[in-house]
């Protein structure tokens, strides 16, 4: 700004068109984990800014790398965990994206109880399978024809049968 004969006011302003970060991808959903603790991450890289994992729910889990889009996740049997991949380039708004983890607890360990093999006269007997602390259970026929169960989910259910044959059944 001039004003003669004074000296003339001057000011610099900076001009930064600074890039928006990388958008962020955390990866595919893994639900499917059973009887684990851990799974590797998969991110991807950031081009543009910094990456970061944060939790955003699940108790007692841990990133072991946080600025690494493939680190190692470790966590509890039986929670589902929220994971929030962030790719940063301050000033610019973050991007981010979450992905879940599930540690499912394998089912318990099926016990369909003790072969009937005395029964003599009649069409019914009833199963003595375990109850299952994790998991449902559910009784199939393997094999023999014309056979049913008064509950196919009751542990303790009646199985009915043909007299005179063998049947195979399970419990899953």
């Amino acid at each position: 700004i001039s004003n003669a004969p004074c000296t003339a006011s001057t000011d610099d302003v900076t001009i930064t068109f600074n890039n928006n970060p990388t958008v962020s991808n955390a990866g595919p959903d893994q639900t499917g984990l059973c009887g684990v603790t851990s799974a590797t991450l998969a991110a991807n890289t950031p081009t543009i800014g910094t990456g970061a994992w944060s939790i955003v729910s699940g108790a007692g889990g841990a990133v072991t790398t946080p600025s690494s889009p493939t680190s190692a996740f470790t966590g509890t049997l039986g929670t589902t965990y929220v994971l929030r991949w962030t790719i940063s380039n301050a000033p610019c708004t973050a991007s981010t994206d979450d992905v879940t983890i599930t540690f499912n607890n394998n089912p318990t360990a099926a016990n369909a109880g003790l072969d009937q093999t005395g029964l003599c006269g009649v069409t019914s007997a009833t199963l003595a399978a375990n109850t299952p602390t994790v998991g449902t259970g559910a009784w199939s026929i393997v094999s023999g024809a014309g056979g049913s169960f008064a509950l196919n989910t009751d542990p303790s259910t009646t199985f009915t049968g043909t007299i005179g044959t063998t049947y195979v059944l399970r419990w899953t």
